[in-house]
């Protein structure tokens, strides 16, 4: 079958006042002039907002994310479908549309290009497939964007493909054993051969959005597209397999899950927001800039809790009352990772177990050394953000990295405790390789049956101020990387190895040990005198 040229269609978004949206013209229609500015980045004080943006609002999304006018126009559910691969008969029957496929020979798939694919609220769409394991590859080749309202259904996998865009409104209900939508073009080649890749080289600037509830029974639910937007109220889960959002240029699907996922294009613009609620066994976000403000729970009870990456191009923000879940026996994994990464607001992550901790990474792992996990350059822990790390009953604390390799700015409250019924504490990293500031930072790795944890603090220069935010909290360990050894934090008294250029420890007062005031204590290699080179400057709040 030949290539449509309708697939290839150029087109752009502009703002309908009266819809009040974005929504896909063509590129020579004129636009409205909504636009948004960005503020430029700011060296100031400790406690600026993150990475020197005043507001942290969502970016606007190219997407048609209020279809009422195509929906209310539309009569029917998808219509003009032809089967390129396989075999499909359609069958209505009042607002219910019965699409019976058969896998082309050889092949656990079909393919249907179709003039529109819409389903109106109170209408239903359902594909009757061999088995649960098989695979329908819809492809929508006119310029007509998708709004599905009403229920999109079938005991197999359902592809959907439309380069205009693609809307599961408020109140859709998608319910197959794995769903995937994409508004970066297939084609007719891989449509055929069953190939799930995405995309060309004409660039996209069209989305997927989701405000309504999407499950994929046995497989997974991955969104594609420029744009990407998951609304306050949706609802997007794969209780047996991941929830994806992947925002790119060219992006190919290879296999299952996170790693099944091949980004080969990607552009700075491209975007992901999430304000709903996504859950699976492991949940992924990638984009050239991301923002999470919704609900990521890949929750395990009785099991290994799920895994969380968060990966960006550029800026990848957790902020608001975003919270991220990774919970169970054993607390998960999560990543936070973009060249500018920022965790703010009333941010939660908590990856606690009953037997253990879990881990975070924020901006890079442990001392910024593992060439496998990208490190940011700019990163801000806010000074009400939480990360939990801490075994709930007999367990080990995990392990909590936030780090940068230029400025880290780290004001939150971090756990990695010790279980109640055993175990030791875990380890605290908040390191910037240049600079590094935790003025009111909270870290406590104590364990009640065991050893406490440690705090790794790893800049050139660090800063440790008791400013209007309050003073750190060192509750635990500390330990540095100059020379190798651990030092300790006991009765109000700081113990620093060599590791650090500059030193600066401003004045506070401490809590903990005999109360009142005690002074803070540089030793080398087990020497409890001050050192000639180390400048003692005032007290620490132990």
């Amino acid at each position: 079958m030949g290539s449509r040229s309708s697939l290839n269609h150029i087109y752009r978004t502009v703002w309908n006042p009266s819809l009040g949206a974005m929504v896909a013209v063509a590129e020579i229609a004129p636009g409205n002039g909504r636009s948004r500015s960005a503020t430029g980045a700011s060296a100031g004080a400790e406690h600026d907002t993150p990475l020197g943006v005043s507001n942290l609002g969502l970016l606007a999304l190219g997407v048609a994310m209020a279809w009422g006018a195509v929906v209310g126009s539309a009569q029917a559910n998808p219509s003009g479908g032809v089967a390129v691969h396989g075999q499909a008969t359609m069958t209505s029957t009042g607002n219910q549309l019965l699409v019976t496929t058969q896998n082309g020979a050889g092949t656990k798939h079909s393919a249907i290009n179709w003039q529109s694919f819409s389903i109106p609220g109170g209408n239903t769409t359902y594909f009757q497939q061999p088995n649960n394991t098989s695979t329908v590859i819809n492809r929508v080749v006119t310029n007509t964007p998708s709004a599905i309202f009403g229920t999109l259904s079938s005991n197999g996998n359902v592809v959907l493909v439309n380069q205009t865009g693609i809307a599961v409104g408020a109140g859709a209900v998608v319910d197959t054993a794995g769903f995937t939508a994409s508004s970066l073009r297939m084609s007719d080649a891989d449509a055929v051969a069953g190939r799930l890749r995405f995309g060309d080289a004409a660039g996209s600037v069209a989305g997927v959005s989701v405000q309504g509830s999407v499950l994929a029974r046995s497989g997974d639910v991955v969104l594609l597209g420029a744009n990407l937007e998951t609304g306050a109220q949706a609802l997007v889960q794969a209780p047996n397999g991941s929830t994806i959002l992947a925002a790119g240029q060219q992006i190919e699907v290879t296999g299952r899950g996170l790693e099944g996922i091949s980004l080969q294009v990607q552009a700075p613009t491209d975007q992901a927001v999430n304000l709903g609620t996504l859950k699976g066994d492991a949940v992924g976000i990638f984009a050239g800039t991301l923002r999470h403000s919704g609900v990521i729970d890949v929750s395990k009870m009785g099991v290994q809790g799920g895994k969380v990456v968060l990966k960006a191009t550029g800026d990848s923000f957790v902020e608001g009352a975003g919270k991220i879940l990774a919970t169970g026996s054993n607390g998960g994994q999560v990543d936070v990772l973009g060249t500018r990464v920022a965790v703010t607001d009333q941010a939660l992550i908590d990856v606690s177990g009953e037997q253990g901790g879990g881990v975070v990474r924020v901006g890079g792992d442990y001392q910024g050394k593992n060439a496998e996990v990208p490190n940011a350059s700019i990163t801000y822990f806010g000074p009400q953000a939480v990360i939990k790390a801490d075994a709930t009953g007999n367990g080990n604390g995990g392990k909590v990295i936030v780090w940068a390799d230029d400025t880290t700015r780290a004001f939150g409250n971090i756990s990695a405790r010790g279980g109640e019924r055993g175990g030791n504490g875990g380890l605290v990293e908040t390191s910037g390789k240049k600079f590094l500031s935790v003025a009111g930072a909270k870290v406590d790795t104590r364990a009640v049956q065991g050893l406490t944890g440690n705090w790794l603090l790893d800049p050139t220069d660090i800063t440790i101020v008791n400013g209007a935010e309050g003073t750190a909290s060192f509750t635990g360990g500390i330990f540095d990387n100059g020379g190798g050894s651990v030092s300790s934090l006991t009765s109000g008294t700081l113990n620093y190895q060599l590791g650090f250029t500059d030193v600066t420890v401003q004045t506070t007062s401490v809590s903990g040990g005999g109360g009142g005031r005690h002074h803070v204590r540089f030793i080398r290699w087990g020497v409890s005198l001050p050192t000639p080179g180390w400048t003692r400057n005032g007290d620490f709040s132990g």
